[in-house]
């Protein structure tokens, strides 16, 4: 991972790209000027409004602005330059190469990481999006900032007391169970989660039923910046190496697949599967995924990844 910090705040890689934002969680969203826009708790409680916005000649600017409790917690932004890749000549690393740098802002609170993991594992990205808007617009917590007023979505405990029917309302009838769990799972382990190793958050997430070892791994990835807690067989990540090297006869078998992306990408596969990754966030869609929008959608890709809904 590869960062240079420049006066204006601004990040690049070593050729002085800028990079582009990996708006993977579905609390960023695009606003009326091209600018991603979220909201970001950190584990102080600090609030963060976090604001990509587009250059004319390619990549982002990212802006981090304070709106709410104490300075000193800003979030971690992670830089991947695609120049570090090995296996250079292969097609896949030419496509990413040409797309350049690109820049994560890291989960700060294990909620806000489970939310995108739980959404990431049961909803195309862009209706999770809308669901995730709506919910936190109705019964989230807003927040001024620079350029308006933002909403962060609804607290564990908000969640626990919400009916079903309100769920249903707000379109997470279909992940009500797994809010719940998540909800108090998270109450139960917040007061110390952010001390524990890695490895041992992900030991105590996956065997909790509602959740599991796919939830899990994308909640640790997003807090740590470690895309190894993925399987290397992770679904998404098949369909986008599917998409962007669709010259190479890649395996669409899961265990096939997984064993061929780990020999291909070995120590640095976190760095090439976020590279992947950022392609979907490349365009409004998942993985340029031309699925039926909304519960059909959602329900296809739960029987995929055999979460079930």
């Amino acid at each position: 991972m590869t960062a240079t910090g420049a006066p204006d705040g601004t990040w690049r890689d070593r050729t002085g790209r800028r990079p582009t934002v990996m708006a993977d969680h579905p609390g960023w969203r695009l606003d009326g000027e091209g600018r991603w826009r979220r909201l970001l708790r950190r584990g102080s409680g600090a609030v963060w409004l976090a604001v990509a916005r587009p250059r004319p000649d390619g990549g982002h600017d990212i802006d981090l602005d304070l709106v709410d409790g104490q300075p000193g917690s800003e979030p971690e932004v992670d830089v991947i330059d695609p120049a570090i890749l090995a296996n250079q000549g292969a097609t896949l690393s030419l496509e990413l190469l040409a797309a350049g740098p690109v820049a994560r802002v890291r989960a700060g609170d294990l909620w806000e990481a489970l939310l995108g993991a739980i959404f990431r594992c049961t909803m195309p990205l862009e209706h999770a999006r809308a669901v995730y808007r709506d919910a936190s617009t109705a019964l989230g917590q807003g927040h001024d900032g620079p350029l308006g007023r933002e909403w962060l979505f609804p607290r564990p405990t908000t969640v626990l007391e919400l009916s079903a029917d309100v769920f249903d309302v707000h379109g997470l009838g279909a992940v009500r169970d797994r809010l719940r769990t998540a909800a108090w799972i998270t109450r139960a382990v917040e007061p110390g989660w952010w001390t524990a190793p890695w490895d041992g958050l992900r030991t105590v997430l996956a065997p909790v039923p509602r959740i599991g070892s796919l939830i899990a791994d994308a909640t640790v990835a997003d807090l740590s910046g470690d895309f190894r807690f993925l399987a290397p067989s992770d679904f998404l990540v098949r369909k986008c190496v599917h998409v962007l090297d669709s010259a190479t006869s890649w395996p669409d078998d899961p265990a096939d697949f997984g064993v061929r992306w780990q020999e291909m990408t070995g120590i640095q596969r976190s760095a090439w599967t976020m590279l992947v990754l950022a392609g979907e966030t490349a365009t409004l869609t998942s993985c340029r995924d031309t699925r039926p929008r909304g519960r059909t959608g959602a329900g296809n890709l739960c029987a995929e990844t055999g979460l079930g809904t």
